[in-house]
């Protein structure tokens, strides 16, 4: 896929290949460890990935992922 730099071209339309992932809540730790491309929300990602691919939803080329997260809120104790 080449990208281009000319704005007449960008939309907000989603790609052939974009794959769009939605997880429920996440730790500040967690979306940290993904963002350096480890952890348990990123092997997560990766097993879902192949579960589509094998289903065949999903072609091999599938670029860019985009993975929205929500950060947990943290429990507060009786004192806090």
């Amino acid at each position: 896929m080449v990208m281009s730099s000319d704005t007449s071209e960008k939309s907000g339309k989603q790609q052939a290949n974009t794959i769009i992932l939605e997880f429920g809540g996440a730790k500040s730790d967690d979306i940290d460890d993904l963002r350096r491309g480890e952890g348990k929300v990123f092997k997560k990602i990766g097993q879902t990935i192949e579960q589509l691919k094998e289903s065949g939803n999903v072609s091999d080329n599938i670029q860019p992922i985009i993975v929205i997260l929500k950060k947990k809120k943290s429990k507060k104790g009786l004192l806090d």
